[in-house]
């Protein structure tokens, strides 16, 4: 029989791990969620003139006093479109970023690419995951129409990953912008972050996904937002903008069903949507259809700008 004192011992110890288990667990969540709201800064050396393209350095200030870091590609056109990064990424990314500009500016579109507050070399702290950045990119283009008019007459935008995201909700909030390409955009924030998780190797995956609901909430709260508003499953039937949708069936971050579900639901009332399923991976086309990506997305902006 086991002595009183040594069962209340066993069961003290016992109990003092459990809460020392969770308090670790609770702290990591929210040092996950702190490095997920801080995203690190791509910040590289080329720019458009080494792809042959005269262009301006810009600086637009958000509502809220962000300066955002830009460049204004003017190619004589009255066509103007937005290129918008992902999460993480900047306006010198050399995957999609700087392939699309190329693309975009070479057949006579001009070409507006930022960066998102608190990534490349833009100011901010904190990164709200696409919500505050849908009001910064209205904010662009009240200075496009203020600074230069001339690029502001017709307005299409292209955005990739959580680029994407933004691009869908502020074509339903904004009329001035006439198109817009999503590539691989996140339809649902939520099971996108989690995908995210398991692309980390176990114990740290395993350790995340555990705690994940709580990474959601401390995220939320770091952000200053409600993670409802990013599943762009509920923005669908605002849209009335063509709208093309590029989806990889290899992404491992967004699911294509997720992607057919979002198409069908906007095909409800728009019925100028289209999708391009290819068999490539996240923001992938570009680099792996670039021929039949140029073709389409090109092709696309020329009708409907």
């Amino acid at each position: 029989m086991i002595d009183q004192t040594i069962l209340i011992y066993l069961v003290v110890s016992l109990t003092a791990l459990v809460i020392l288990i969770a308090l670790l667990l609770v702290g990591l969540a929210k040092a996950a969620a702190n490095k997920l709201v801080r995203p690190p800064r791509k910040v590289l050396d080329w720019k458009p003139s080494d792809l042959g393209f005269n262009y301006e350095d810009a600086e637009v200030t958000t509502d809220d006093g962000v300066k955002l870091k830009g460049w204004i590609i003017p190619r004589g056109s009255d066509k103007t479109v937005i290129v918008l990064h992902g999460y993480t990424s900047s306006k010198w990314d050399e995957d999609y970023i700087k392939p699309v500009i190329e693309i975009l500016a070479r057949n006579n579109f001009n070409v507006v690419a930022f960066d998102f507050r608190a990534h490349g070399a833009s100011e901010g702290e904190i990164t709200t995951l696409g919500y505050r950045e849908v009001d910064d990119v209205r904010k662009i283009i009240d200075w496009l129409q203020e600074n230069k008019p001339e690029l502001a007459k017709s307005i299409g935008v292209i955005g990739y990953s959580m680029g994407g995201a933004v691009s869908l909700m502020l074509a339903s909030k904004d009329s001035r912008v006439k198109a817009v390409v999503a590539d691989s955009p996140y339809i649902n924030i939520i099971t996108s972050g989690r995908r995210w998780i398991k692309r980390l190797k176990p114990p740290l995956r395993n350790l995340l996904l555990s705690v994940y609901s709580l990474i959601v909430k401390y995220t939320s709260k770091k952000a200053n937002i409600n993670v409802k508003d990013l599943v762009i499953l509920n923005y669908a039937d605002k849209i009335k903008q063509p709208v093309f949708i590029i989806a990889g069936r290899k992404d491992d971050l967004v699911a294509l069903h997720e992607i057919e579900e979002f198409y069908k639901k906007l095909r409800e009332h728009n019925e100028n949507v289209e999708l391009w399923v290819v068999d490539t991976g996240h923001v992938a086309a570009i680099k792996d259809y670039p021929k039949e990506y140029e073709e389409k997305v090109v092709g696309f902006f020329k009708r409907w700008l």
